[in-house]
């Protein structure tokens, strides 16, 4: 009995803890083009996604405007610097 009441109540805390992330996520604000949201789905692998990511930064040397494309391009910097630290783990 106590332990099927200490799996319910750590169930109870994950549920919250990931309506706690959502609604961090929904508040974070970014200028413009310098925030990417990023949802990698479990046991998905991380060179896919640098892979992913280094196709997105290709194409987003295309972008007309100077400005645009810094700021895209920087923001895909910072996402690939951040995933390698996940590649290291």
């Amino acid at each position: 009995m106590a332990e099927q009441l200490q799996k319910s109540t750590d169930k109870n805390v994950e549920i919250w803890k990931i309506k706690k992330l959502i609604k961090s996520l929904e508040a974070a604000r970014g200028n413009g083009t310098s925030m990417i949201s990023l949802i990698i789905p479990p046991r998905d692998q991380v060179p896919r996604i640098a892979k992913m990511l280094a196709d997105e930064y290709g194409t987003a040397s295309n972008i007309k405007s100077r400005v645009n494309r810094l700021s895209v391009l920087s923001a895909i910097t910072s996402v690939q610097a951040r995933l390698k630290l996940y590649n290291k783990g």
